[in-house]
């Protein structure tokens, strides 16, 4: 009997719609559902149905215990707890060693802590807390909302079955009814580490280097390697140094010296894109605030690393899931999930950001007001992750989200290349 209903979930599988998206192909996109199915506790939670329907004293009296699953040897850790007023029964996959409540494949139960009535259950697919689906009850059906990184990319996608009755079913039931709505293909990729080589050479010798980089209002070096300001290309003579903008086009110039024997002309970088951007109020403005000076500068930066050409060919303006705003670029809140689609479907790629906001008064421009550098890539160990450079210095993602709060930012794509090779600041 179990053998014919593995090869009726097999069938099923072939016949799903994400195995013909146009990332990846059948092999790939088996890979990565069998990485779901690998994390797949549906043993445990057969053994442990009674407390599906237990009422709250029997939950409450449960005491947690871990499971070693035949199919596989996987560990799972079953327990309840009370908070803010639920009920919650867990079933946490093992994730290096532990029981992290996000370890992908972990199943959240989330009761009524006065009626016992099933409020919620939340999935998570990735061993990162904001990827997670969230299924609850809409009369005899359930509805699912999918996370990535805490972003809602999918709201109330129905799956045509009781909340009830998925409690006892794999996790494939869930692909299979949602194939044609949900693109698991870019959610559950299993990417292969040595893609982002290249990223991780220059992430290293960035790092090397950055205890020797010193700091300077409107400084860069110039073609002929020298610490200049940006404004008027005065030699720098007291502190020289970098700010974002000289910052960003230091790691370009670690691209382009290798290929040339020169470094990025600073004039050519200032190159003011006036019928590509901006409108008749802010060109009365060009001269006095400069605007749009981050968005021209990493056009610039990118466009040269590129060949030359269009100044926007490099622009990131197709992200699954998110939409572009025309020289404004993303939500700086969205960017996690943003570099992590873009690390899916474009590995080996770098980016550089401009940061922008609406600034001062009569009138409130938008005003591109700071750049950074970000390397996503995976890990061997298939995490997300994003090394990020700005202005001298290594901070993070939460750092930038918290920071700049409620702006965007816009984004060109570099190739990465493990050619790469910083210029010395003694």
């Amino acid at each position: 009997m179990r053998f014919f209903v593995l090869i009726f979930l097999f069938l099923g599988m072939l016949r799903s719609p994400i195995f013909s998206l146009p990332w990846g192909g059948v092999g790939t996109l088996h890979s990565e559902i069998t990485e779901v199915w690998d994390k797949e506790n549906l043993e445990t939670r057969l053994s442990f149905r009674q407390l599906f329907t237990a009422t709250l004293e029997e939950i409450d009296r449960f005491r947690e215990r871990v499971v070693i699953q035949r199919n596989g040897g996987k560990r799972v850790k079953v327990s309840t707890e009370r908070s803010n007023g639920a009920v919650y029964i867990l079933f946490r996959n093992e994730a290096d060693g532990e029981f992290p409540v996000y370890s992908a494949g972990s199943w959240i139960l989330k009761k009524d802590g006065r009626t016992g009535a099933l409020i919620q259950v939340k999935i998570f697919y990735r061993n990162e807390p904001g990827c997670y689906l969230r299924l609850f009850p809409k009369g005899t059906k359930t509805l699912m909302d999918v996370y990535l990184f805490d972003s809602l990319l999918y709201k109330a996608v129905p799956l045509g079955i009781s909340l009830s009755a998925l409690l006892t079913e794999p996790f494939q039931q869930i692909l299979d009814r949602t194939s044609g709505t949900v693109d698991w293909s870019i959610l559950l990729r299993n990417m292969d580490p040595a893609s982002y080589a290249s990223v991780l050479t220059m992430v290293q010798k960035i790092r090397k280097e950055l205890p020797r980089l010193p700091d300077a209002e409107d400084g860069a070096m110039d073609r002929n390697g020298k610490l200049v300001f940006i404004a008027s290309l005065r030699a720098q003579e007291k502190l020289p140094g970098f700010n974002c903008s000289g910052f960003a086009k230091w790691i370009g110039d670690g691209l382009y010296w290798p290929r040339t024997g020169q470094y990025l002309d600073i004039e050519a970088l200032k190159e003011k894109h006036l019928f590509r951007r901006g409108s008749r109020i802010t060109y009365r403005f060009e001269e006095e605030r400069d605007p749009f000076f981050g968005l021209d500068w990493t056009r610039n930066i990118a466009c040269a690393l590129s060949g030359g050409g269009d100044p926007e060919q490099q622009d990131v303006r197709n992200v699954p899931f998110w939409e572009y705003r025309e020289d404004v670029g993303y939500p700086i809140q969205e960017i996690e999930g943003i570099l992590f689609s873009l690390a899916v479907l474009e590995p080996g790629n770098f980016y550089l950001g401009s940061i922008n906001r609406e600034f001062g008064k009569d009138p409130v421009l938008r005003q591109h007001v700071h750049v950074v550098v970000l390397f996503p890539y995976f890990t061997p160990k298939g995490e997300f992750r994003a090394a990020v450079f700005e202005r001298n210095v290594e901070t993070d993602l939460p750092f930038l989200k918290k920071k700049f709060d409620g702006n965007f930012i816009h984004l060109v794509r570099i190739k990465a290349d493990a050619s790469f090779e910083p210029p010395r600041i003694e």
